[in-house]
């Protein structure tokens, strides 16, 4: 029994492996990053970040350490509007600085405002979700586009360009929590 118990370890160990190996180095790879300094790969292995100089444009942003070097570039993300609403900067090494227009009542790591000039090549990628509250945005680079990495090809960025402020948050939790509370109330009387 206990032999069993010791391969079945083993065997959960190497998918588990295998799983984050070829979420890192290719094959559906995903990699999430936001405005606030959060960012990882799926099954949720975060990297580093720190605030840094964009060599470009001068402008101290923040500025995540990629695993990979990515093909240089920007990608422009375009609010609803049309307007660009964040710049999301490969430099061609392994780091990516992240830029975002500075919106009242917002207040992330990003929110420097964008660089005056956008590099080449450069992608314009449209924003979902709802502006001010929560916006996001899919980018699937292919060769020669920004971030593109030729070992993983078919790796797919997901940006979220407006993260719901802590307070928030907390507020909806705390109604739905008081909905949830009155709600069992209301059938514990019934019964």
């Amino acid at each position: 029994m206990k032999t069993f118990k010791t391969l079945i370890g083993i065997a959960a160990s190497i998918g588990v492996l295998t799983v984050s190996s070829t979420s890192v180095f290719g094959l559906g790879a995903i990699l999430t990053m936001d405005e606030a300094g959060n960012a990882y790969f799926t099954p949720s292995q975060p990297f580093a970040h720190t605030i840094g100089t964009d060599p470009n444009s001068g402008i101290s942003t923040l500025e995540y350490f990629l695993p990979f070097a990515g093909v240089a570039g920007d990608v422009l993300l375009q609010d609803p509007t049309g307007q660009i609403s964040d710049v999301l900067r490969f430099d061609g090494n392994s780091d990516v600085y992240f830029f975002s227009l500075v919106e009242p009542g917002q207040n992330q790591l990003a929110d420097v405002g964008l660089p005056s000039v956008f590099l080449t090549p450069n992608v314009t990628v449209p924003e979902l979700g709802t502006e001010g509250v929560f916006t996001y945005a899919y980018y699937t680079p292919t060769v020669g586009q920004p971030g593109y990495k030729s070992a993983a090809p078919g790796m797919e960025y997901y940006i979220i360009s407006d993260v719901p402020e802590p307070c928030t948050m907390l507020l909806g939790g705390l109604g739905g929590g008081l909905l949830l509370f009155l709600r069992s109330r209301r059938q514990a009387t019934r019964n």
